[in-house]
């Protein structure tokens, strides 16, 4: 199979919200200066992980789970035996990127881009390694933590740096050093690293003053791990990076300078910010977004959320589910929920995190989530277009506008003509037409839409939007 939800449909799948979004590969894979992996045999995993992950991603979202697909052709069905299908490209990276994406003072993207999986699959060659981007939202991200990584070991070869180190090592909190700077041998290969523990370090916390005197010394330890959590989220902030990226380099440098700075009293200018635009999409609110990441810790992000969520109509059951779901980080929790928030007036929002919660699985679901929200958002925020609900097409969430338009928003890099995009036009058109309604669909797509794709929604009387969110894209 071939291109994700708009290219594939038809493959068995095991997960049911995998099957209705983009399929592509979840792992974002780091090769270190030093690995000993060969580049065959680091290429082969990659490999494997993609196809692994594209199997759970892709089916039915374009139409194989539907049973809709069961009853009675519509006009413009389409039979794949009878129509040829797009070729999925591989394309240039020099040819589709924004030149300070392509190459900057630390890195460059190699040439070839595949679009299979329904996102573009970049390779970063950079001074710390090499580095592989799942899509275009990735890409940036990875893009400005590179930069981010340079800036960090400049700071750690200054004399302040060493005079913080110094400072820090006779610093009483000093005994707590290996918990908070050696997270590979203390949190062993956890993806999320020692955010992760700070997570828990943080639900801790509520427990303090209720133990024994033996445990209280143990709380007052932890009040000041909160205070390293505080100072690294605050050195995340100033490289505009997100403190609870899934980068094992960038956090492995990050706690090293957080660590100076919280112990030591290290102090630093940061020469240069990020290149690409923020690291998450929240639309309308990315002030208030950077400000609940900057001073909020993970445990306050997620009381905050909760009631937001409850606020706007998800139940309780769907609610815990979510926000204790591991897929999203704090930050992309928050930004789905943000996003979410500002379709105000909107109904069944509910339904959106019901099926977030239960079937998102990894980072790239969670992305997905968060850039798809934000696209109802921007399209909500239209005064053309305002929307009235969302309803769920299987496990995918499509939105209602007030004029009763269908409008489907998808983050999506490379969209083409498929058999799955067929079968998914064809529920698409379904459903605009059930109750004798003959209702106008409106594609939005953040990335690229192929000549023949649009060409054949355009021919059944759709509107196809896309480069709605560009990203790294000239």
């Amino acid at each position: 199979m071939n291109g994700g939800t708009w290219q594939r449909a038809t493959s068995n799948a095991k997960s049911r919200w995998l099957r209705s979004k983009r399929p592509f590969g979840s792992d974002q894979v780091v090769k270190e200066q030093g690995n000993e992996n060969s580049e065959a045999t680091y290429r082969e995993q990659r490999l494997v992980k993609t196809t692994q992950t594209s199997i759970l991603f892709l089916t039915v979202a374009l139409g194989a789970t539907l049973p809709c697909l069961a009853q009675t052709p519509q006009p413009f069905e389409v039979r794949p035996a009878e129509v040829a299908f797009d070729e999925l490209p591989v394309l240039n990276a020099s040819e589709i990127l924004r030149p300070e994406i392509l190459a900057g003072p630390h890195h460059k993207v190699r040439e070839p881009v595949s679009t299979y999986f329904g996102a573009n699959q970049f390779t970063i060659d950079s001074d710390f390694g090499v580095f592989e981007a799942d899509g275009n939202e990735m890409l940036v991200r990875r893009i400005n933590e590179i930069n981010a990584i340079a800036e960090l070991k400049e700071v750690s070869r200054t004399d302040q740096y060493k005079n913080a180190l110094v400072a820090a090592a006779k610093s009483p909190i000093a005994a707590a050093k290996n918990i908070v700077t050696d997270p590979v041998n203390t949190v062993a290969n956890v993806p999320k690293g020692i955010m992760k523990f700070m997570s828990r370090a943080g639900e801790s916390v509520k427990n303090i003053g209720k133990k024994s005197e033996s445990h209280a010394a143990e709380g007052g330890k932890m009040q000041q791990m909160i205070g390293f959590s505080d100072t690294k989220r605050k050195v995340a902030a100033k490289l505009g990076i997100d403190p609870y990226s899934t980068n094992s380099v960038l956090q492995r440098d990050l706690d090293g300078i957080a660590w100076a700075s919280f112990a030591g009293g290290l102090t630093f200018q940061v020469a240069t910010m990020p290149i690409g635009g923020p690291a998450l999409t929240v639309a309308g609110v990315a002030s208030t977004f950077d400000e609940m990441l900057r001073e909020k810790s993970p445990t306050d992000l997620k009381i905050i959320n909760r009631k937001t969520l409850l606020a706007l109509g998800a139940n309780e059951k769907e609610t815990e589910r979510f926000l204790n779901n591991n897929a999203f980080s704090p930050s992309e929790q928050t930004a789905f929920v943000l996003n979410l928030k500002s379709l105000d007036s909107v109904t069944n929002r509910g339904a959106f995190v019901r099926a977030a919660g239960e079937t998102s699985s990894d980072e790239q679901d969670a992305i997905f989530c968060v850039q798809t929200a934000a696209l109802m958002a921007q399209i909500h925020k239209n005064d053309k277009q305002p929307l009235a609900r969302i309803t769920m097409l299987g496990d995918f969430p499509i939105c209602i506008a007030k004029d009763g338009t269908i409008i489907v928003a998808l983050q999506w890099d490379y969209a083409a003509w498929t058999a799955g995009a067929a079968g998914f036009t064809s529920d698409v058109q379904k459903l605009a037409t059930e109750s004798g309604k003959n209702r106008n669909v409106f594609v939005a797509l953040s990335g690229q839409v192929s000549p023949r794709l649009r060409q054949e929604l355009e021919a059944r009387g759709f509107t196809v939007h896309d480069r709605l969110a560009p990203g790294p894209l000239k």
